[in-house]
């Protein structure tokens, strides 16, 4: 069994609003100052042509036709926009772009000690848009770490599944009481006597006993811990990379003997310590260690079974590349060597002092990303008596490879449903250049990390079911995301089950100038048709993975003339003539109809109770018909033997219009845009039990029951002008808007 070797060293309101409107619009000159009466929610930038300064001096901004303007109440910053580069005399409108500090936390050691490397990584900028999130965890493979620092125990993973001290493996993972991580560590005789170990129990016994107080190292674990993800404006010592991920804790090497400077282990716990980290749900794995270069022992079975079990599940491996760089061997080691899987991230380090490659810092194939290797303060055991329980770190690529893995973790906080190619594909095309190395030979991979840079180019993922009025559409249907008129992103519709599913990757503003920011607005299409709701994207620390997002094409609202369908039988149909008297206000109906019935939910019934029929028979003796008069809006029954339409003017109804329901069935014209039923009848909840549709052109009845799927459902939408029955348990009205 191969060992393993620490890398930790080589050392007037109304009216202002309108003339301010006017003015933006038509004036040659500036816009109106005038303040508006409420707090805009965002601002249009507005260029005109220039005008010449009254003064000699260079023109400024407004002189060069640039002035700032806010959005009126009801509109986008985008379809603003949009309208005044419509207008003449403006040569350009765009939103106004937020912008923000670049966010420094608190913690007393940060401007003394950190702000010089996290600021090469870009961290502060990071920063800016996400500090981390609880769901993210990062398994670090290590000597342990210091579960009561205060810096990092706020920051622990804890085992859903596990109760504490109870000596039983509760979740039946193999691993006993395993609170906050596992350790997999064998009894050796060299550890028995250098750390007093007396058994190879696999355990929680996670605590970090690299080293002792007198030794120049010690705590590598909890210092590799620290780096990634120490509690950050917090007020105490230091900030991790993501100051809110969750630090899963897996012992995999020893205390290191008496001096603390050569922790070890073996290959097999590796592998032991990734498959544990995976299957308890670990999303990034941190491994400041390595093989010996070239050493063919450590390319065990095992570990690349351990790697591929992670690949599956989709779990970044960041792997140290040893510390081998002026050796005669510089070759990174296992699993830093691997090239065949793309999860196995090798991490070179950089000299901060110069920039470029460090002397130590292996070389070659395997390497994909460098990040500083030298002065990264962290955390260190607080039992080891030190005044402050923080140190800088030694040089070695064990330093640089947390913070690779926190610059992931950052990236898989801000969204949560990226795979993890995504993650390395945003680094990599974001890293800073790397020098060459007087070698010649690969030492940084794609570059120097830049995760601030990274983090403005997250893209959301937004992902639901494609509806169309809120039924499910169907695969295949183009789906496309716009943010304003800049097309952001792209998919089709799937199938799953009876849903149409999708999944549209929308691109942030800095990888396609006028998409994805911080309170934008995202319109889906689908089939070439704008769908509702829309989305806005999120702000800094909200998860741009966006689930669960439904949206649906709506039946558009009629025109001018509203037509209804007879199938040549009974049809339900809408009067939105004027009020009149029958059968002359029923003029519109074909020629060939014979009988039309009108339900009234209030009149007495002759069966008991209310709810009765009055009818109008054509040709008919007068003492026959009982329904003398129609209201518009009524809804009623048409018998006429021959399929055809009926055209009416649109009424167009004023919003607001109140419909009052009995107890029993109503048969009512609904009068409102096109809504969700559950939206639509909102007022209502709770009092009805079944929503009902004739179909007039199929001749059959569709049936909508509250709170049934809607795969059950036949119709999920009431749609303006159409007409339905409803079952209300109590009187009730709803208000149509």
């Amino acid at each position: 069994m191969a060992p393993i070797r620490l890398w930790m060293r080589v050392g007037g309101r109304v009216l202002a609003g309108i003339l301010l409107f006017i003015a933006a619009f038509l004036l040659p000159g500036k816009v109106s100052a005038a303040p508006p009466p409420h707090a805009p929610q965002a601002y249009v930038i507005i260029q005109r042509p220039a005008t010449v300064a009254a003064w000699g001096a260079t023109p400024g901004l407004r002189e060069r036709g640039f002035e700032k303007v806010p959005v009126p109440p009801g509109w986008t910053a985008e379809a603003y926009a949009a309208a005044l580069r419509s207008r003449s005399g403006i040569l350009d409108a765009v939103p106004d772009a937020p912008v923000y500090a670049a966010r420094a936390p608190n913690d007393p050691l940060y401007p003394v000690n950190q702000v010089g490397y996290l600021s090469t990584i870009g961290a502060p900028q990071a920063w800016d848009f996400v500090t981390g999130r609880p769901e993210v965890v990062v398994a670090v493979l290590d000597t342990g770490a210091d579960l009561s620092h205060p810096d990092l125990s706020p920051r622990l993973w804890t085992n859903p599944g596990e109760v504490p001290g109870d000596g039983i493996d509760n979740d039946g993972n193999g691993c006993i009481d395993d609170v906050h991580g596992c350790r997999f560590v064998d009894l050796t005789a060299a550890n028995r006597v250098s750390c007093g170990y007396s058994s190879s129990a696999r355990n929680g016994d996670v605590w970090d006993d690299n080293g002792t107080a007198g030794s120049a190292t010690h705590s590598h674990g909890t210092m590799v811990a620290g780096v990634i993800g120490a509690a950050g404006n917090n007020g105490l010592g230091i900030a991790g990379v993501a100051w809110n991920v969750r630090l899963m804790i897996v012992k995999v090497l020893d205390c290191g003997g008496p001096g603390g400077s050569n922790p070890s282990g073996s290959m097999f716990n590796v592998a032991e310590g990734i498959d544990y980290a995976v299957r308890m749900g670990a999303r990034i794995i941190n491994l400041s260690l390595a093989s010996a270069p070239g050493d063919p022992t450590a390319d065990t079975p095992a570990l690349r079974a351990a790697i591929e079990f992670a690949l599956s599940r989709g779990v970044l491996i960041v792997a140290a590349a040893g510390n081998w760089g002026s050796s005669a061997n510089p070759a990174p080691g296992y699993p830093a060597a691997y090239t065949q899987y793309p999860n196995v991230i090798g991490v070179g380090a950089m000299d901060p002092s110069t920039g470029g490659w460090a002397s130590y810092s292996a070389y070659g194939q395997g390497i994909d990303f460098a990040a500083p290797g030298e002065g990264i303060a962290s955390t260190v055991r607080t039992d080891l008596g030190g005044s402050l329980p923080y140190r800088v770190s030694d040089k070695g690529t064990s330093f640089a490879t947390p913070l690779v893995s926190g610059s992931l973790a950052l990236l898989a906080s801000r969204n949560t449903r990226l795979g993890y190619g995504d993650y390395v594909a945003l680094l990599a095309d974001t890293a800073s250049p790397a020098p060459p190395a007087p070698h010649g030979q690969n030492w940084a991979g794609a570059g120097i990390i830049h995760v601030g840079n990274a983090a403005r180019r997250v893209p959301a993922v937004i992902s639901g079911n494609a509806l169309h009025d809120w039924k499910d559409i169907g695969p295949g249907v183009e789906v496309r995301a716009y943010v304003g008129t800049t097309l952001c992103g792209s998919t089709q519709t799937f199938s799953f089950g009876p849903a149409s599913p999708y999944i549209v990757r929308v691109a942030a503003d800095a990888e396609i100038a006028g998409c994805g920011a911080a309170g934008r607005v995202v319109r889906i299409y689908l089939g070439g048709q704008p769908a509702v709701p829309t989305i806005t994207w999120p702000g800094p620390e909200q998860d741009l993975g966006l689930v669960d997002r439904d949206v649906s094409t709506v039946t558009p609202d009629p025109g001018p003339i509203v037509t209804q369908q007879l199938g040549g039988s009974w049809a339900n149909l809408a009067h939105l003539e004027a009020n009149g008297d029958l059968p002359a206000a029923l003029a519109y109906l074909p020629s060939n109809w014979s009988a039309v019935y009108f339900w009234d939910a209030n009149a007495p019934s002759p069966l008991g109770g209310t709810g009765r029929y009055l009818r109008l028979i054509r040709d008919a003796p007068d003492w026959v018909n009982t329904w003398e008069r129609v209201l518009r809006y009524d809804a009623y029954w048409v018998e006429a033997p021959t399929p055809s339409t009926v055209a009416s003017i649109n009424p167009n109804p004023p919003p607001g219009r109140v419909v009052y329901f009995a107890p029993g069935w109503n048969n009512f014209v609904y009068t409102g845009t096109t809504k969700r039923v559950s939206e639509a009848l909102q007022e209502i909840a709770g009092k009805y039990t079944q929503v009902l549709h004739w179909d007039n052109a199929a001749g059959v009845w569709q049936v909508h029951i509250p709170g049934q799927s809607r795969f059950l459902n036949d119709f999920e939408a009431l749609v303006k002008f159409r007409v339905y029955w409803i079952y209300v348990t109590e009187p009730v009205g709803i208000t149509m808007n």
